[in-house]
């Protein structure tokens, strides 16, 4: 490897490890977001930098806390795919008895209107520890001052009056139970009398019942006897049941049934299954000084399959000899791919070529940010060196559809250092459109 390229992998290793740094030690939050405002009485031990939860999850911060009037005004981010509702509630709390305390929220019911960027809700005060004990400690002062010098005296005057009221109670409730036995043995008497005239009635209405529980038999007998007919192949009904082209003929329309709804789910996961994204890249090569655009378009009919189409440096034909790379090539290549690597083959920059991509923190944050790049094409080449053009880089997610970039190009030969920016975003509508093509598969 020349001195050149070895300077080049330098400077990127170094862009890199500076980016990371960035990303690690500086208060960025690259997922989109919007900002509220919550109003406090106090907000005593709430750290500046304290996570806002929903049910326990992480959804944003505290950005600042600020004094608004007599008030305390809690400025905090939330990711932008979390929607809080008007009625939401937030409160401060612990994660323990003496832990660290953070900003709890809900959600609100979806009936009231979302909350937009830089709207204000009014917080519940926490409960403050010290004033409760305060209170408790002067409750108890008041009790034990009950207890000085003669109140003593008028307590126990008070208990002793308290108990001959109660007797008093007692006794006037035994008078009135006395009172209401006599009425009591009436009502029993009555109840007996009700039980005899009962009896009497369903003696006088047996008949009635007796041919009631008749005129049941009756009807279960005919009901028995239309089934008999109906498995003889008798009446209409048994007609249709018994015929044995009948028979056939529902057992077939049933099974078109049965292909018809395999075929509409069939047509269902291809219309739905496939994924597209628009990808474009804005490269600036630093040592011929030009800024080169590619694009192209990103197909997935399966999670970890993909294709690729597009083109690369597009734009009007050079004619300055110092710049190497052609103009509007093509790229055309297969891949497959999972959460740490992916890997392709086929149509690099009009030549076959290779290339893969992984993920080295895949399974730790934010480190699984970080992807490592690298591809070969013309393999072929003869001049001006007999070797293949090698690419290697690496690139930084930044948001759900940005990276920023760098990479050293063609590194057995002119090793350029490029940095970049890719932009990928998702089109469910070219999806869609592909989907429907593809039911003209079998």
């Amino acid at each position: 490897m020349t001195r050149e390229a070895r300077l080049g992998l330098f400077v990127l290793i170094g862009l890199i490890s500076l980016v990371v740094t960035i990303i690690l030690l500086g208060d960025f939050q690259f997922q989109r977001h919007y900002y509220l405002h919550i109003m406090f009485n106090n907000v005593a031990g709430l750290p500046s930098r304290a996570k806002a939860k929903i049910a326990g999850v992480d959804v944003g911060a505290v950005k600042e806390i600020t004094l608004d009037g007599s008030k305390a005004r809690v400025t905090i981010w939330v990711d932008s795919d979390v929607r809080i509702h008007a009625d939401a509630e937030a409160r401060i709390v612990a994660t323990g008895i003496i832990g660290s305390k953070y900003l709890e929220l809900t959600a609100g019911s979806s009936l009231a209107p979302v909350l937009k960027n830089n709207d204000t809700i009014i917080g519940i005060d926490p409960i403050q520890f010290d004033k409760v004990i305060q209170k408790v400690m002067e409750q108890l002062d008041g009790v034990m001052g009950n207890f000085k010098g003669g109140e003593v005296k008028g307590i126990i005057t008070n208990l002793s009056k308290t108990m001959e009221n109660l007797e008093e109670i007692t006794t006037t409730l035994k008078g009135a139970l006395e009172d209401q036995e006599e009425r009591l043995s009436e009502t029993i008497a009555n109840f007996h009398s009700f039980s005899k005239d009962m009896a009497a009635i369903t003696s006088e209405n047996r008949t009635d019942i007796r041919d009631a529980v008749e005129g049941v038999k009756r009807i279960t007998d005919r009901l028995d006897h239309i089934l008999a007919q109906v498995e003889k192949g008798e009446g209409t009904i048994g007609k249709l049941m018994a015929d044995e082209e009948m028979g056939k003929d529902l057992k077939a329309t049933f099974s078109d049934l049965k292909e018809t709804t395999r075929e509409a789910k069939r047509v269902m996961k291809r219309i739905n299954l496939i994924e597209t994204h628009w990808d474009y890249t804005l490269r600036y090569d630093h040592r011929s000084g030009y800024t080169r655009n590619d694009a192209g378009l990103r197909i997935l009919p399966r999670p970890e399959k993909f294709y690729f189409v597009g083109a690369s440096n597009l734009g009007d034909k050079s004619t300055d000899p110092n710049d190497p790379e052609e103009k509007n090539t093509l790229n055309f290549y297969l891949g497959k791919q999972n959460s740490i690597v992916q890997y392709y083959a086929g149509v690099i920059r009009s030549k076959g070529g290779v290339g893969v991509k992984v993920r080295p923190g895949w399974k730790w944050s934010p480190w699984n940010r970080l992807e490592v790049t690298a591809e070969g094409y013309d393999f072929g080449r003869k001049t001006p060196v007999a070797k293949a053009r090698v690419n290697i880089g690496g690139r930084v997610q930044i948001t759900k559809w940005g990276f920023l970039g760098a990479q050293v190009e063609d590194i057995y030969n002119v090793s350029s250092v490029n940095t970049y920016m890719n932009v990928a975003f998702r089109d469910d509508d070219i999806a869609y459109i592909l989907g429907l093509v593809g039911l003209a598969k079998p």
